[in-house]
C-alpha cells in the first residue's frame, strides 16, 4: 500500500464554553499563541487557531454549551498528546497555574514518561516525554 504523500497531523478542534478563557488557558498553560481568528458576517468570532509550535495547532470554536458525558467503555476520541522535553518540569509549571494532573506521572510501555491534564472544558491532554530509544520516539 502506498502512503499518502505529505501526510501529517494538522490540528485538533474543540467547541469551548468560554473562548477568551480557553485562549488564555492554552497560552498560560501550554505557551500556545493565537495564529488566526475568523469572523462571521455579523462580526462574531467563528473560530480561532492556536499554535503550540510550527504546524502544531488546536482550533477553538465558541458557543459550546453542553459537555458530552462519555458513556462507559466509549468508542472514539480519548485524548490528544503533546510531546514535551520534561514531564516533571511541565507539571511543575502547570501546578503553579493551579492545573493538577488527573493521574500521577508514570512510565509507559514504550519507555515514555507521561501524565494527563485537562483543559478548562475537560478535554484530556497527554503530556509525553519520549526518550530517543523509545520505539515511538519521533524520527527526524
Amino acid at each position: 500500500m502506498t502512503a499518502i504523500q505529505g501526510l501529517r497531523f494538522g490540528h485538533v478542534a474543540f467547541r469551548v464554553r468560554d473562548l477568551d478563557a480557553s485562549i488564555a488557558w492554552y497560552g498560560a498553560a501550554l505557551g500556545a499563541r493565537e495564529l488566526f481568528r475568523a469572523h462571521r458576517d455579523d462580526g462574531a468570532v467563528q473560530l480561532v487557531y492556536l499554535e503550540f509550535a510550527p504546524g502544531q495547532l488546536v482550533e477553538l470554536f465558541p458557543g459550546g454549551k453542553n459537555p458530552i458525558e462519555p458513556p462507559a467503555d466509549p468508542v472514539g476520541y480519548a485524548h490528544y498528546c503533546l510531546l514535551v522535553d520534561d514531564v516533571d518540569g511541565a507539571l511543575a509549571h502547570l501546578k503553579a497555574l493551579g492545573v493538577e494532573p488527573t493521574s500521577p506521572p508514570r512510565t509507559g510501555r514504550a519507555g515514555q514518561k507521561l501524565a494527563f491534564v485537562e483543559d478548562p472544558d475537560g478535554n484530556r491532554i497527554e503530556l509525553m516525554e519520549n526518550p530517543p530509544a523509545s520505539p515511538i520516539a519521533p524520527s527526524a
